[in-house]
């Protein structure tokens, strides 16, 4: 197990395999884990938890994209870290006011733990 960071990261995507995987690792490095298979059980969770990082796909089925959630629970926490993931380039980001990182999808197990970390760190 790697070092404590007492850190809650809230992972939104709507496949099951990555939110597992990512789980999985980020947890192995210390972390709190919760996990949301839509952007509006993100919002529920994000309501009744403190949430360091959130990590989210940008393509989200529902009412709103994981760069509109972000920008929400940004706008409820402006002390919230994202990372937002997609197999899309980085251009998806521009405009963007959150400061998230960008994370493309596939990402590796040390690529997402470098990304956590930078975001937490500065």
């Amino acid at each position: 197990m790697g070092q404590q960071f007492f850190s809650t990261i809230l992972i939104v995507d709507d496949e099951d395999y990555i939110r597992s995987m990512a789980s999985s690792v980020l947890e192995d490095e210390g972390f709190r884990v919760l996990q949301a298979s839509d952007t509006a059980e993100a919002l529920d969770l994000a309501s009744r938890h403190d949430i360091d990082v959130l990590l989210t796909d940008l393509h989200m089925p529902g009412p709103i994209d994981g760069l509109q959630l972000a920008a929400q629970l940004r706008a409820a926490d402006p002390l919230m870290h994202i990372v937002i993931s997609s197999g899309d380039d980085g251009s998806v980001l521009r405009g963007d006011a959150t400061g998230a990182i960008f994370l493309a999808k596939p990402y590796r197990p040390g690529q997402l733990s470098s990304a956590v970390r930078q975001n937490l760190i500065g």
